[in-house]
């Protein structure tokens, strides 16, 4: 559907004879014991609002009961002014209000919490104890105090598949083309840091790929007080494209810092290999030779060694074609503390395979965290009855974009503490519901 957002000058409209003021409710719940990021666009505040209410924004007043709650409007669009992409930004405790006029008023003005400083080619973003490095092109890095990597290469997007395809019109795929990310095969329109305000730091960087001619990457990095880094990559089709991987990247949660940290995620509602050949996940991820569950209230997670031998499903990726869940984490027994992926909310589960298998997945290879497509059918599949079905349809098991075609990724990156393996399940079960109860809504 096609918007036509209000300009500037409808957005800030001058105070009528009858000022009115109006209000929104933000029920935020904040059961880990962290405040909540919260940020939503003015064009969702406004829309919620309702289009005939003439907002002028410097009224907007966020409140927590009556304490004010410090927040800031991003020029995501850059634009340099108040517009429907922009983003309204605070960290929540609990329920808040959002309350505005239509009347002139003065803006709040208050402190920023971080610094933004030149590093060589990257830009270093001071956010508490820990620091957040951005890199030429936009990717993130977590640093500790004593600059030791907790997670990098955020939003790197892997891109493969047969760049020079005419199938199309001739059914004729071409060479293919492999192992192209952001960090190595996307060339750079533009990376802007934002100025720092009193909730966070925003890298807004936009990209476009040489070899999928048409084929764009808009990444957005929100950086926070305490290291989080909260992150939106939406990549565009303006052309057309037969592509294998299409995928979200993060590397190196906390394996740096210590190659025998575990890796935990939620047991996968769905796994490939496991349903193919009539097993449940708790039975594949249970057997004997993986090993690889961890029962914490009495629910299954899957937990094993970075530095383990888990029998791989294919490849020599521990897991490949899996349902994406609501958090997965790296977590240091010794260090105790982690770097949890944390979704806003749980994706609804297709109700075949094949739909699946055409949506995002997760993968977790080579040490990256991936969420995507991925249509490389591994011999383990293609000898099921179903693999092998899918492996001889007419049609090559690729995914067609067409121009107008649109992912969007959105995952929360966050270093936490926590005692033991349990209690990093325990804490990232109320973090993950804390972020998916973020709404907006009249009262």
């Amino acid at each position: 559907m096609t918007r036509t957002l209000l300009v500037l000058s409808a957005l800030t409209l001058a105070s009528s004879a009858l000022a009115a003021e109006r209000t929104l409710n933000v029920p935020v719940t904040a059961t880990a014991g962290q405040p909540v990021p919260v940020s939503m666009t003015l064009l969702r505040v406004r829309d919620t609002l309702g289009a005939d209410f003439a907002v002028n924004w410097n009224s907007l007043r966020v409140l927590a009961g009556t304490r004010e709650v410090p927040y800031q409007i991003d020029d995501l669009d850059g634009n340099g002014r108040v517009s429907g992409p922009d983003e309204l930004a605070f960290l929540a405790s609990g329920p808040v209000t959002l309350k505005v006029s239509d009347t002139e008023a003065a803006a709040p003005t208050y402190p920023a919490t971080m610094t933004v400083t030149k590093t060589g080619d990257n830009q270093t973003i001071a956010a508490g104890t820990l620091k957040v490095e951005v890199t030429p092109k936009g990717l993130t890095r977590i640093l500790n105090a004593q600059g030791g990597v907790m997670a990098d290469e955020i939003g790197n997007l892997r891109v493969e598949g047969f760049n020079n395809s005419t199938f199309w019109k001739d059914k004729a795929l071409g060479a293919y083309l492999e192992g192209k990310t952001t960090l190595s095969g996307m060339d750079v329109k533009s990376v802007a840091v934002l100025k720092p305000g009193p909730v966070r730091t925003v890298v807004v960087s936009r990209l476009s790929s040489p070899d999928f001619v048409g084929l764009e990457q808009t990444l957005v990095s929100r950086v926070y007080g305490n290291g989080m880094v909260d992150v939106t990559s939406t990549v565009v089709s303006r052309g057309y494209a037969d592509m294998m991987k299409l995928e979200h990247q993060a590397t190196r949660l906390m394996s740096e810092l210590d190659p025998d940290a575990l890796h935990i995620t939620p047991l996968f509602r769905r796994v490939g290999y496991a349903e193919f050949t009539k097993q449940t996940p708790d039975v594949y991820f249970g057997d004997k030779d993986r090993n690889a569950l961890l029962k914490v209230g009495g629910k299954n997670y899957v937990s094993y060694k970075l530095s383990g031998n888990l029998r791989p499903a294919f490849w020599g990726a521990p897991y490949l074609f899996v349902s994406p869940e609501a958090w997965r984490t790296n977590y240091s027994t010794t260090a105790k503390m982690g770097v949890a992926e944390l979704a806003y909310g749980t994706p609804a589960l297709a109700k075949d395979w094949t739909t699946f298998v055409q949506g995002d997945q997760w993968q977790f290879e080579s040490g990256e965290f991936r969420t995507g497509l991925f249509k490389w059918l591994p011999d383990e599949l293609k000898k099921t009855e179903a693999g092998a079905a899918l492996a001889t349809q007419p049609d090559p098991w690729v995914s067609h974009l067409y121009p107008g075609d649109t992912f969007t990724w959105h995952y929360l990156y966050e270093p936490y503490t926590a005692a033991d393996a349990n209690a990093a399940v325990g804490y990232l079960e109320k973090r993950a519901a804390d972020l998916a109860s973020i709404s907006l809504s009249k009262p």
